[in-house]
């Protein structure tokens, strides 16, 4: 894991509408927890911040504070968007100390062809990420699942994963991460001919020959 600079400043306005301003202005209000005397509100260009999330959202992130600040050693929690324009609205960063464990999310990637695909089986993904426990700098960038020994009907669970030295699994050993499922086949009931119940209706008598 390395470290990437990103630059901030502290920010004096809070609320709403302070944060509304910044974003017309192309800004992105964020806070930092973890330090003392509480979060401290700051603000960064959402760009720049984009784009040392290329190396992951567990990035190591060296934020250096305009103004004599000082720099600060933190990682994401949080990143806020618009659910429709998918815009940044907010940012919240932890704090840590390189000599502290932390908790963190590492996705799971899959690798290989199951067997069972070849079968025809499906490949389904059950756990996409997973909670571990480490020191900043072992945070793995993610966790490899080999998936070509599952067959059909076979499945990987947390606690037949690799993690690397220095790692503590913090999820349920026993959810599983990866299985290889049969293809749903949709059953089509083949038509039954309509049969009437419709009864003719009799022919007409002959009118009886009257008494003479």
């Amino acid at each position: 894991m390395q470290f990437v600079d990103l630059k901030a400043e502290v920010r004096q306005g809070r609320g709403k509408e302070a944060s509304k301003k910044l974003r017309q202005k192309h800004l992105l209000p964020a806070v930092v927890y973890g330090g003392e005397g509480g979060g401290l509100p700051i603000v960064v260009n959402p760009q720049e911040l984009l784009k040392v999330l290329e190396g992951g959202e567990n990035v190591l992130i060296r934020l250096s504070l305009e103004g004599d600040g000082g720099t600060r050693t933190v990682i994401l929690k949080e990143l806020q968007r618009h659910p429709v324009r998918a815009v940044l609205l907010h940012a919240d960063f932890q704090e840590i100390s390189m000599e502290r464990k932390i908790t963190v999310a590492v996705p799971l990637v899959l690798v290989g062809e199951a067997a069972g695909k070849l079968k025809g089986g499906i490949v389904d993904q059950s756990l996409r990420e997973m909670e571990v426990e480490c020191l900043p700098l072992a945070i793995p960038d993610r966790i490899e699942v080999d998936v070509s020994g599952l067959d059909l009907g076979d499945s990987l669970h947390v606690r037949d994963l690799k993690v690397p030295e220095g790692v503590r699994v913090l999820e349920d050993l026993n959810l599983t991460v990866a299985s290889v499922v049969a293809p749903h086949v949709e059953v089509v009931e083949a038509a039954v001919p309509e049969v009437t119940t419709e009864v003719a209706p009799e022919a007409e008598k002959a009118p009886t020959k009257a008494a003479e």
